[in-house]
């Protein structure tokens, strides 16, 4: 009998990945990773280490489909933010 976690873990795909991995996975540097994670447009998680999780990566992959990072990325948190 197959157990309930058996069904929603596939044991072939990884849940969590390293900045690192992500950063393969995304074909940037480990840098552009760790700023999409502090401009909060990628999930993460502390695990030891920072890792983002096979659902977080989808989720953004999946929402910000066409967008331009370079231009996102290039701004300060402050700007267009008017006090």
């Amino acid at each position: 009998m197959m157990q309930k976690t058996d069904r929603i873990i596939d044991k072939n795909e990884d849940l969590v990945y390293t900045i690192k991995e992500v950063a393969g996975l995304l074909k940037v540097n480990k840098n552009y990773v760790y700023a999409l994670i502090n401009k909060g447009l990628l999930r993460s998680t502390k695990l030891g280490c920072r890792k983002v999780t096979r659902k977080a990566l989808i989720e953004f992959l999946e929402k910000n489909d066409g967008l331009d990072f370079d231009e996102i990325l290039a701004t300060k948190p402050d700007e267009g933010v008017q006090k």
